[in-house]
């Protein structure tokens, strides 16, 4: 593999339909230098020729044969949970890298065969968890780490998951069912976890209330309910390993009160980063940071500085431009040979940490 032209096959990524491959990877691949898009697998073979056109790719309606792709170094896995494994799996098997989206699997049992298969094929894999590459976050750990509120006592982080709402459509409707591993847990609290930890340091203990709290879900197109068994109401707290104290509610749906505000409580400072919309998706919304020190009685806005690397100046803003960071992070570590981007082996850690907040919820 040339590390100066890193050969990229995306699995999932339809034109003619609004998914994450489209909205975030597609563009921050074709943006970043360093990377070029090789090949494209969907579905169906008109989706797959509408990728042709319209990326000037090689495109296939059989993963498989973009994973076979002589061209393609890094294969990115931009599908449905459910098939995380599978295609990670034969990917690695074919000695390629992996960029598979979070989470890695439905369960920790699987993210625990991907991250021993990578490990044994000793090739490189990075996990979409790119929350921590936001600007307003990765300032917000620089202003923690400098001591900026001093010893950090407690944090609270509150969210909206917005795709867990009353109405859904037939395309989201997997998303209520708990075998999929596609829940408000597994995707917009993990994100928020993800960013937590990163930037206050590991969890060490923690307690958990999982609840379903809408029971049933609409579906538009049929005018028909669903039964629901994915918990949309996700309450925790946790002591890190700092000795501060956590406290993190997720619900389903959004909040006439505003889609996130996560609190860090300091010795001589307060830190408040909140969403700028309804969205409390900490990986993709947009986010503003502010606080308040010394004698200040109330916080005020805090400046985010730009992102320093020149590479992320041509990624349209918007979904891709966080998960550019971690392409071209990604970059940096195959040329210097650093581990810095979230793999296979982080995410397992962040699986287990789940399993352990279910397991808390049952108590």
């Amino acid at each position: 593999m040339n590390v100066d032209e890193i050969g990229v096959g995306i699995i999932g990524a339809s034109p003619s339909t609004p998914s994450w491959a489209v909205t975030a990877h597609v563009p921050a691949v074709r943006a970043l230098p360093g990377y070029r898009l090789r090949a494209v697998a969907t579905s169906r073979r008109a989706s797959a020729d509408a990728a042709a056109a319209a990326w000037g790719v090689d495109a296939y309606d059989d993963a498989g044969a973009l994973i076979d792709h002589p061209d393609v170094d890094l294969v990115v896995v931009a599908v449905r949970v459910p098939r995380h494994h599978d295609l990670a799996a034969r990917a690695l098997a074919a000695g390629k890298m992996v960029y598979s989206e979070w989470p890695l699997g439905v369960n920790a049992e699987e993210a625990a065969h991907l991250a021993e298969l990578a490990a044994a094929a000793g090739v490189r894999t990075a996990i979409g968890l790119q929350a921590r590459y936001a600007p307003a976050v990765r300032r917000l750990r620089e202003l923690v780490a400098e001591g900026w509120a001093g010893r950090v006592l407690a944090t609270t982080l509150t969210g909206s998951a917005l795709g867990w709402d009353a109405v859904t459509s037939r395309k989201y409707a997997y998303l209520f069912d708990a075998a999929n591993g596609v829940t408000t847990l597994s995707v917009s609290t993990a994100h928020a976890l993800d960013a937590l930890t990163c930037v206050l340091g590991d969890i060490d203990r923690v307690t958990a209330a999982l609840a379903v709290g809408r029971r049933e879900v609409l579906i538009t197109e049929d005018n028909a309910s669903l039964p629901v068994t994915a918990p949309d109401q996700v309450a925790l707290t946790a002591t890190l390993r700092s000795g501060a104290v956590a406290s993190v509610f997720y619900r389903g749906g959004r909040s006439r009160a505003g889609g996130l505000r996560w609190e860090i409580n300091g010795t001589s400072g307060d830190l408040l980063l909140t969403s700028t919309s309804a969205d409390g998706n900490i990986q993709s919304a947009e986010l503003a940071l502010a606080g308040g020190s010394g004698a200040a009685t109330e916080v005020r806005p805090l400046t985010v500085p730009p992102d320093p690397d020149a590479r992320l100046t041509a990624v349209p803003p918007g979904p891709a431009r966080n998960v550019a960071a971690v392409y071209a992070a990604f970059a940096d570590d195959l040329a210097q040979g650093t581990h810095e981007v979230p793999d296979f082996a982080h995410a397992l850690r962040l699986h287990r940490l789940l399993a352990d907040i279910e397991a808390a919820a049952r108590r």
